[in-house]
């Protein structure tokens, strides 16, 4: 075990959740996520919508998704035209693969290489739940290696050995790492709860927001200031529902004109976020699978 993971095992549980608690009030009233930055935090690529684990209240709506995989041309074009808009200064401090799961791409070492290709000098990291992690073979290696991609997993309270996975991703000289304190705190969920009928202030919820202005989705040309927005489509197939994502939610990063324009649009409350009730959050919640009921999304039956 490091030394960072020893102290946080000493900080006592009921202190990280205070924390937690505090931290949407301290942003609101720091308005820190309106503060304009001159880099995008977090750029979240999506390789699939699915996943095999299907956590219940996913905020990317996997357990809703049907099998869906990114396609390498689409996922290369967005690459190349965010690589053409921050010119010869890197301006992304760190890019992740994720989903869904994205082992489930058969071509995930393709995402690798072109979004090494493109971000020479960006962090890039593959964020898993890491199950399929003792499957992947000696080509799957050598492209993380090549790519100097770390892989990042998220330690689920289940029956997997994850010393055991982490272990052998080490042994085959790829960086590895947990997310978050999962390795020494029990992985809990939040529920943020989505208000249907749009009753939220989305300044409000803007300002509470731990995605906002942090991790930014490109998905198919469209930019979005947090990681919710376009998937929640499949909450709207399941149930029904209509959160309408209108233009004003992302910019097409084909026709605006400046990497700098990206950051301007980003930093402001997008209309969407008025279905967003972050003040009702509920945190601590047990991990469990997901039985694709409305109220892990909504925190009611409503």
């Amino acid at each position: 075990m490091n030394i960072a993971n020893a102290l946080k095992r000493m900080v006592p549980y009921r202190l990280v959740l205070m924390r937690r608690e505090l931290l949407p009030l301290m942003a609101k009233w720091t308005r820190k996520n309106m503060r304009r930055r001159d880099m995008i935090p977090i750029l979240h690529f999506h390789l699939t919508d699915h996943c095999n684990l299907n956590c219940r209240g996913c905020d990317n709506f996997s357990p809703l998704a049907p099998d869906t995989f990114t396609e390498t041309e689409a996922f290369e074009a967005d690459c190349r035209r965010m690589a053409q808009l921050m010119g010869t200064r890197n301006r992304i401090k760190e890019i992740q693969l994720l989903g869904g799961e994205p082992l489930l791409h058969p071509q995930v070492t393709r995402f690798m290489d072109i979004a090494r290709s493109c971000f020479p000098h960006t962090p890039i990291n593959l964020v898993s739940n890491g199950l399929l992690l003792p499957k992947e073979d000696e080509r799957f290696w050598e492209c993380c290696r090549r790519n100097d991609v770390q892989i990042i997993v998220t330690k689920y309270p289940i029956k997997f050995d994850y010393h055991a996975m982490a272990a052998h991703v080490r042994a085959q000289g790829v960086r590895f790492s947990f997310y978050g304190n999962t390795e020494v705190v029990e992985k809990t969920m939040v529920c943020v709860p989505l208000d249907v009928e749009g009753r939220q202030n989305a300044t409000d919820s803007f300002l509470r927001c731990a995605r906002a202005n942090r991790c930014i989705a490109l998905d198919h040309g469209r930019l979005y200031t947090c990681s919710l927005i376009p998937y929640v489509k499949y909450f709207n197939r399941r149930f029904g529902t209509r959160l309408e994502v209108t233009p004003h939610d992302y910019i097409d990063i084909h026709s605006v004109e400046s990497f700098d324009s990206i950051l301007d649009f980003i930093c402001k409350p997008m209309p969407f976020c008025r279905h967003c009730n972050l003040k009702g959050t509920v945190g601590n919640i047990k991990f469990g699978i997901s039985r694709r009921e409305r109220s892990e999304w909504t925190g009611s039956d409503d």
